[in-house]
């Protein structure tokens, strides 16, 4: 019998929700080091879990944004850094399997069937000194900052400026192989430690012309090879799915957090007070019972945001603009109350909380440098779904 997506999702997720022992086992570990340990990575591989939004035909499972974001959401529940490795890694199969052609993804793919192709990349520049030469683009240097994923990547991909026909500038993007790369060590940060989004620099790199394509183009279907015309997955809205990701692992995170702090409630007092357990206190049961509540919220706001893009995309419908805009909005309001749901819990961690070997605060600190992240900051994308709400034009390029 023939294998669902809904199947493949049940399967997937319990995979990952395997996982989360380990994930939190390796919590310390990975915020110490700074890195994901390789065989957490080997362990992601093994399970199938960076290959959700791959192509069939490139032994991927190309399954739908709620299967994506529920492996998400279980993976961040298990470690900040893994959920943000996962989800970041996974949309660039679902990014790279419509904005390149066939020649680009045999290339990517083809002598790696039997291997998880690992992808990492990042649209902005922070400098670039490109020429078209014959066959292709020469880059004298350029550079990249915020590539999650890179230090175990096989491929990278990057968002550049090109002139266009009419002295103007676009955007484009192109695929290199890792070994044409420089991986900078400059993760320095407080949260998210083991995601790996350094810095990549490229210097003497010849890119040939099959592994460029322009935005403008990609995003209207022009390079998607034919065994994916019909596939609902790479009919996904691009805009609202790359915002997906970026908020993706805050459920996930937050649900983490919300075990931990669960566990010390029912053991921990509450310091100068009468109180020996935190779960005898009125106070704890206004703040648990409000967090639990924000993150059933976030999670119904989120899964119908979801179930909207994978329904649409079956049915083969478009988003209007301010349907794209209204979706960007429920994620930055999922990232706002994972925000305030963590805030209650912490408003009750006690002092522990400052001892870096608490997990409960790298669950924190994972989750504040994912929520200020700029493609969703609550603020921002609410203001822009109020701005069209009352008849006005968006204030974002980014629909």
């Amino acid at each position: 019998m023939e294998q669902t997506v809904v199947d493949t999702r049940k399967m997937l997720v319990e995979r990952a929700r395997k996982l989360i022992p380990m994930l939190r086992e390796c919590g310390l570990q990975i915020d110490q080091n700074s890195e994901l340990p390789k065989e957490v990575v080997e362990k992601l591989q093994q399970e199938g879990l960076m290959k959700i939004l791959r192509p069939e035909i490139f032994g991927g499972y190309q399954t739908d944004m709620r299967t994506y974001i529920e492996v998400v959401t279980e993976i961040s529940r298990g470690n900040g850094s893994a959920g943000w490795f996962v989800s970041l890694s996974n949309i660039r199969d679902y990014m790279i399997s419509y904005a390149f052609g066939r020649k680009a993804l045999e290339d990517i793919f083809g002598p790696n069937r039997d291997k998880d192709v690992i992808l990492a990349g990042n649209f902005k520049p922070i400098k670039i000194d490109i020429e078209k030469v014959d066959g292709g683009y020469y880059i004298k240097e350029a550079q990249w900052p915020f590539v999650s994923g890179s230090p175990h990547a096989d491929w990278l991909y990057f968002g550049f400026p090109l002139a266009d026909e009419n002295g103007g500038v676009e955007m484009a993007i192109m695929v290199v192989p890792k070994e044409d790369a420089t991986v900078l060590d400059d993760w320095n940060v407080m949260g998210l430690k083991g995601s790996g989004s350094n810095s990549v620099n490229l210097k003497d790199v010849f890119v040939p012309e099959h592994r460029v394509s322009l935005d403008r183009l990609a995003r209207a279907g022009h390079y998607i090879i034919d065994e994916l015309k019909d596939v609902p997955l790479y009919q996904t809205p691009f805009v609202p799915s790359l915002t997906l990701s970026i908020v993706g692992p805050a459920l996930g995170i937050t649900k983490g957090a919300m075990d931990l702090h669960m566990e010390r409630v029912s053991r921990a007092g509450i310091g100068n007070t009468f109180y020996t357990k935190m779960n005898e206190a009125p106070v704890t049961h206004l703040q648990v019972a409000e967090a639990q509540l924000k993150i059933d919220l976030a999670e119904l706001l989120l899964h119908r945001a979801v179930d909207l893009l994978d329904d649409y995309s079956e049915k083969g419908q478009k988003l209007t603009m301010e349907e794209s805009i209204k979706v960007k909005a429920d994620f930055g309001y999922v990232n706002q109350l994972c925000k305030e749901s963590i805030d209650l819990m912490t408003a009750g961690a006690g002092s522990v909380f400052s001892y870096n070997g608490n997990l409960f605060q790298i669950f924190y600190r994972d989750f504040l440098s994912m929520h200020l992240h700029g493609f969703i900051t609550p603020s921002s994308l609410v203001e822009t779904y109020g701005r069209v709400m009352c008849g006005l034009e968006p204030n974002t390029y980014f629909v």
